[in-house]
């Protein structure tokens, strides 16, 4: 018991940086090739240093599956950690030297929903474009588990919540209401939109993971003693609008994203029997990156994407 210590100290005593780097890459690629593409290095020199950390941990950490190597149990526990290691030792190099965006190259992730992005994206990319030419974007609409993407990217995400995690952090960006959305020439195009005639016809409802068939305007109606029929369920807001502008259903979006497509596709807009709170859109982030400069200053550019696009700040 006295003597164990003494070992776990001396291990990390001889655990430098390379070791994390080299944790890091095979544990992401789970491929001794890759990884040793990514660490600058021979496959022999990665396999090598596969052998070395099986020693220092105790575990095999990536174990063969017919062609292919696969995670151990204890590699997935590493997989964060030894990136966040990695995240961190890059803050700390940076601190050393002026971040000038005009000239640094570096990766930016985003997760948003598809309808944020087509709102968002051209005002972004041309910002984007003049005032940091070496950045590369990533933007993903489909992001079930947002606080590990946060985690693992170091990337922001504009969404209408956040889970209540202590390692996130969020702040207003801007705020959304909604609409009832119809094929122009629908018979709801015009006269009064009470409950009865909106819940007579059929609707489309958006649920970005499949996983409901129901949305906030069904509580609203139920208490109001009505409910309507959802026929059809898409993951996106682009996958709604064919599914109205063919048929006689309706469909109830974001008033922005509504009024982006309604003139060129013939929408009609109406507003929606019940009423229902705006929807306040955040600018989210993982609290480990608070302090990094980049990050900062690609926060402060969605902001700024935002007012030259036009939306309505919170």
């Amino acid at each position: 018991m006295v003597g164990r210590p003494i070992v776990h100290v001396v291990k990390l005593s001889a655990f430098d940086l390379n070791h994390v780097r080299a944790l890091h890459h095979l544990l992401e690629e789970a491929h001794v090739t890759r990884a040793a593409r990514k660490l600058g290095i021979t496959p022999a020199a990665a396999s090598n240093a596969l052998h070395r950390l099986r020693v220092d941990f105790d575990d095999p950490l990536l174990v063969r599956n017919g062609r292919s190597l696969v995670r151990t149990q204890r590699a997935e526990a590493l997989r964060a950690p030894a990136r966040e290691v990695m995240l961190a030792a890059g803050r700390l190099f940076d601190q050393g030297r002026p971040f000038d965006p005009a000239t640094a190259t570096w990766d930016i992730y985003v997760t948003t929903s598809d309808r944020v992005a087509e709102l968002l994206l051209p005002t972004l990319d041309r910002l984007l474009a003049a005032r940091a030419p070496g950045a590369l974007l990533t933007l993903r609409t489909q992001t079930p588990d947002l606080g590990a993407f946060l985690r693992e990217h170091g990337g922001i995400a504009i969404v209408p919540d956040i889970a209540k995690e202590r390692d996130l952090r969020s702040q207003r960006l801007f705020v959304d209401d909604f609409v009832c959305v119809m094929r122009g020439a629908h018979p709801l195009a015009t006269g009064r939109m009470s409950l009865k005639r909106f819940t007579e016809w059929e609707h489309v409802l958006v649920a970005p993971l499949g996983q409901s068939r129901r949305g906030g305007i069904d509580v609203l109606l139920e208490k109001e003693g009505f409910s309507r029929r959802v026929t059809r369920v898409v993951t996106t807001f682009s996958l709604a609008l064919p599914l109205v502008l063919g048929s006689d259903r309706l469909v109830v979006l974001p008033r922005s994203f509504a009024t982006a497509h309604a003139k060129t596709l013939g929408l009609a807009l109406r507003p929606l029997p019940v009423p229902m709170l705006p929807i306040e859109m955040l600018l989210a982030w993982h609290l480990g990156n608070e302090g990094d400069p980049k990050h900062a200053w690609v926060r402060g550019l969605v902001q700024d994407a935002v007012r030259a696009a036009g939306l309505e700040t919170a």
